[in-house]
């Protein structure tokens, strides 16, 4: 159970360890390298959500704008923060941050076999309106491309 105070802030240098406990075993993880070349993008943002009782991270989320669009590159929810609506609250947060930098639409891709994050995804209006072939590695796995009009 998530308990404590929870805000959602911007990802520090600091952070990057914690995310990757948060990401260890998940398909798709991120290594150092990748987190730290991210907060360097200057069309960048990262979030991550911070229990402040327990001083966790639970779920971090990062993407990009560029001019009117925004692509979400990575939602991670910690393992025993699922299920308990953080996703919701980081995606319309993200969302919400977006309208207000001018984007029109965004963009994201997720694993053919990862129902769960389909589920959140379309339960916030996002379409699915394409897909990518063998795009995925370790497993070798399709995407699916998704759209929201914001």
């Amino acid at each position: 159970m998530v308990k404590g105070k929870l805000t959602i802030v911007p990802m520090r240098t600091g952070d990057i360890p914690a995310v990757l406990e948060l990401e260890a075993g998940t398909l798709s993880a991120w290594s150092r390298e990748h987190l730290e070349d991210e907060l360097q993008q200057p069309a960048g943002f990262q979030f991550v959500v911070r229990n402040k009782a327990a001083a966790k991270i639970l779920a971090v989320l990062c993407g990009r704008i560029m001019a009117d669009e925004a692509e979400i590159l990575k939602l991670s929810v910690a393992q025993e923060a699922r299920r308990k609506g953080l996703g919701y609250k980081l995606l319309d947060f993200v969302l919400d941050y977006c309208r207000a930098k001018g984007v029109k639409n965004c963009f994201l891709e997720l694993r053919t076999s990862n129902t769960a994050a389909a589920n959140l995804y379309e339960k916030r209006g996002f379409m699915r309106v394409g897909s990518r072939r063998a795009y995925y590695d370790e497993p070798v796995e399709d995407a699916v491309l998704m759209q929201l009009a914001l």
